[in-house]
């Protein structure tokens, strides 16, 4: 855990991805939003990763007071080589000014149909979750993980590992 003064500044206001960061952490962010400069849907761990990094340097200019600023993007990529199938992923880029870290989630297998459709475009896995499990706004809560697992895993689970990978390189004394 990180020393309660300790600022973070979040670039978004998401529910489930605050408390990764809490998770993660022990501290409560300052949330922000702010523009990933990537697609709604991001679907390609590049685009997934700079979405990230472009939050991260977007929250902590807009909040200058914290120490670091987190950016958490939910992706999909698509595995043409082993698997034939989508995968489901979440990354947390880590900007303190000076140095960025990337921390990457579990990646998760989804249902093929459903990485097609959103690859067609005008539409984000939020809006297919949502209609899948009868809710709405299932990206604050436990996701397409949370319904893919029946709540043995959670968005806000694969975002804290994320987070917590992120953040080590600031924490630990084996980077310095």
């Amino acid at each position: 855990m990180l020393a309660k003064e300790f600022i973070i500044a979040l670039g978004t206001h998401n529910q489930a991805k605050r408390a990764a960061v809490v998770l993660a952490s022990g501290i409560e962010p300052i949330c922000h939003a702010v523009p990933s400069g990537v697609a709604d849907q991001p679907l390609s761990e590049n685009e997934t990763i700079i979405g990230a990094i472009n939050r991260a340097k977007h929250v902590l200019a807009a909040e200058p007071q914290a120490d670091i600023g987190l950016g958490l993007e939910g992706g999909l990529t698509y595995d043409e080589t082993h698997t034939q199938q989508w995968y489901l992923f979440s990354v947390c880029a880590a900007w303190d000014g000076k140095q960025l870290f990337v921390g990457k989630g579990l990646y998760f297998p989804i249902p093929n149909p459903i990485g097609e459709k959103l690859q067609q475009g005008g539409i984000e896995l939020r809006h297919i979750i949502d209609e899948l499990s009868s809710t709405v706004g299932s990206n604050h809560k436990d996701g397409a993980y949370g319904l893919f697992t029946e709540g043995r895993i959670t968005r806000s689970d694969v975002f804290r590992d994320a987070v917590i990978a992120a953040l080590t390189p600031f924490q630990s004394s084996f980077y310095k």
